[in-house]
Formats: C-alpha cells, sequence, structure tokens
C-alpha cells in the first residue's frame, strides 16, 4: 500500500491549474480528464448565408468559386459547408444537394423540376 502512495504525487493540472495527487504519466486532473460535450445544439434553419452557399453547392461549384463569388475566404465556405451539413445531416456535398432539391423544392411546391432553382436568394 505504501508503494502506491509513493508513487502519486502532488501536481498541477495542465488546464486548470488545480493541485492534485496523480500518477508519474498523468498531467490532467479528474474533473478536467472527463470529456466535454463539444457538439452545441444547431439551429436546424439555414441562415440567408448558409441558404447562398447550398445554392451554389447545387450548381456544382467548387469552394473557392463560392468564395469567390461570396467575396468569402475559402476557409469561410469550409466551415459554412461544416455547419451545414451537421444541421442537415449530409456528410458530403452530393448528399446536401440532393437533400436541398428534395426538401426545398417540395416546400417551395416546385418538386417536379429537379434543380435548386427555388433555392435563388
Amino acid at each position: 500500500m505504501t508503494t502506491i502512495i509513493e508513487l502519486r504525487q502532488l501536481r498541477n493540472c495542465f488546464r486548470c491549474g488545480k493541485e492534485f495527487r496523480g500518477e508519474s504519466g498523468k498531467r490532467v486532473c479528474q474533473s478536467c480528464a472527463v470529456p466535454k460535450d463539444v457538439k452545441k445544439p444547431l439551429n436546424p434553419t439555414l441562415s440567408f448565408r448558409e441558404r447562398q452557399v447550398v445554392n451554389l453547392i447545387c450548381k456544382a461549384k467548387l469552394n473557392k468559386e463560392i468564395a469567390y463569388e461570396l467575396h468569402l475566404t475559402e476557409g469561410t465556405v469550409k466551415e459554412y459547408l461544416n455547419r451545414i451539413f451537421r444541421k442537415v445531416g449530409a456528410t458530403n456535398r452530393t448528399e446536401l444537394a440532393v437533400w436541398a432539391i428534395t426538401k426545398w423544392s417540395a416546400i417551395e411546391g416546385d418538386a417536379g423540376t429537379g434543380s435548386c432553382r427555388s433555392l435563388s436568394v
């Protein structure tokens, strides 16, 4: 029992700075070691800018072309796409385009056309 106590040294947590007793390999206290839920619930409705991005995705535009057309950086376009993917449950651009065509065309009463023209903003 004494060997266990000797192995546990007083340390400072790398994340919060609190002192804790831990083994030689541990650098984070128990409360900081528990993973936190990082994903915040997103509003399922798309913003104006997100609808613009989806509209351009439906037109088979590249990130570079979307960035140029909307006066954004490519990194910002990627962030918008990741957010949109999470909101609609898509994993790639094709799924997003299919979602947009089926969902928004049905809402607009434009189901027979098979285009993203109803997305124009």
